[in-house]
């Protein structure tokens, strides 16, 4: 695929430089293009069903077990996209987390802060992870404000004239003589 003659080669990869006097540690956040594998290890709750007079069997939204797993399911989708999104890094090993059982994925945050990043670095990964993935929007926003100020040179360039008009809309000449 290409726009505008520029071919679009592969996901969006954010880089996470975390200095350290020892030596910066990189890691790498990439975009995750297939959520399928996630559906897969974590199908998405469903409510279970109860009678109502007069309507018969109905989704019972409002159950509290419903609820809680609904939650675990969201958290769920973030602790996979984070590591899954940080799989990118080079020679990454989690201890605790096994990609394929989601009861282990959140333990990645125990694990960074115990390697020692501290909460705005935590902080700094996440955001990372969400801006690979689109969900930035702060950067939305500037890609917006680019398109938009290149939008309006373009609009300004086909807008001022470029020469002497020598004919008006009706096809007549133009008289200059007043």
């Amino acid at each position: 695929m290409k726009i505008k003659g520029r071919k679009i080669s592969g996901p969006n990869v954010e880089v996470i430089v975390i200095p350290r006097p020892d030596g910066d540690i990189v890691l790498k956040a990439q975009a995750i293009l297939d959520h399928e594998p996630f559906r897969q290890l974590c199908p998405e709750p469903k409510p279970p069903k109860r009678i109502e007079r007069g309507k018969g069997e109905v989704l019972n939204i409002e159950d509290p077990q419903y609820k809680k797993a609904i939650e675990w399911h969201n958290k769920s989708r973030i602790d996979w996209l984070i590591i899954t999104s940080l799989r990118a890094t080079e020679d990454l090993e989690w201890e605790t987390v096994d990609y394929a059982k989601p009861e282990t994925w959140r333990n990645h945050e125990k694990e960074l802060r115990d390697s020692g990043f501290s909460e705005y670095e935590l902080i700094r990964i996440s955001s990372a992870v969400f801006a690979a993935n689109g969900l930035d929007d702060t950067k939305i926003e500037q890609a917006r404000e680019r398109f938009l100020a290149g939008r309006q040179e373009e609009f300004l360039e086909s807008s001022s004239p470029n020469g002497v008009q020598s004919s008006l809309q009706s096809g007549e000449p133009v008289n200059d003589s007043k």
